[in-house]
């Protein structure tokens, strides 16, 4: 990602940590915890985490692994974002937890492990001035997936883009998905401002 895309990224965030400290959700940008729940609720009916090595790009403060731990049990889990104040409290909150390892780095340069699942719930919505951003993250991530990748992003037909967050077309991004996964899957009945996209192997 452009360094002037991941500085806009940074400031957003540092002013929502600001006006909501110790919110989770609406310091990531969500409207509530419940619509922040609401896509993990989605992620987890749509693929079976129970045994498998997990990879979130875009983890803010693990909320996700947080989720998880409530449904299932993973082999192992890494979470990856930019935004060092996030990464500082997941290491905090998951210190006792062996399973788990946080890493502070943008995960579209990042080296990143090959991993059975990789999720990304959120951290595909920002506006950037790489044209064939999103299409060569989402091959990255199915390379370093051996079993699935699934996604979430702004829908289109519903919300409109800001200088900030992007929104796009439900269909053209299962069409490219489709190009690399035959068995790509479209789930859009959650929630009418985002869609997810499953690609199992």
């Amino acid at each position: 990602m452009h360094l002037l895309d991941r500085l806009s990224i940074r400031l957003f965030h540092d002013d929502r940590q600001k006006q909501f400290s110790g919110d989770h959700a609406r310091s990531l940008g969500w409207s509530s915890t419940e619509s922040q729940f609401l896509r993990f609720k989605t992620i987890v009916n749509a693929l079976n985490f129970d045994n498998k090595c997990v990879l979130d790009l875009g983890c803010g403060y693990g909320d996700f692994k947080t989720f998880l731990d409530m449904s299932c049990c993973v082999k192992s889990y890494v979470g990856v974002d930019q935004q060092g104040s996030f990464i500082k409290q997941a290491k905090n909150h998951f210190k006792h937890q062996t399973n788990c390892e946080f890493i502070k780095g943008d995960f579209s340069s990042t080296t990143l492990p090959n991993v059975d699942i990789v999720v990304a719930s959120g951290s595909l919505n920002y506006r950037t001035r790489n044209k064939t951003y999103h299409t060569k993250v989402i091959r990255t991530m199915y390379e370093k997936a051996e079993e699935a990748v699934i996604f979430n992003l702004l829908n289109s037909d519903h919300f409109e883009s800001s200088s900030l967050l992007e929104a796009h077309n439900p269909e053209q991004v299962l069409n490219y998905c489709l190009s690399l996964c035959p068995n790509s899957e479209l789930i859009t009945d959650y929630t009418d401002e985002d869609f997810t996209i499953v690609m199992r192997k």
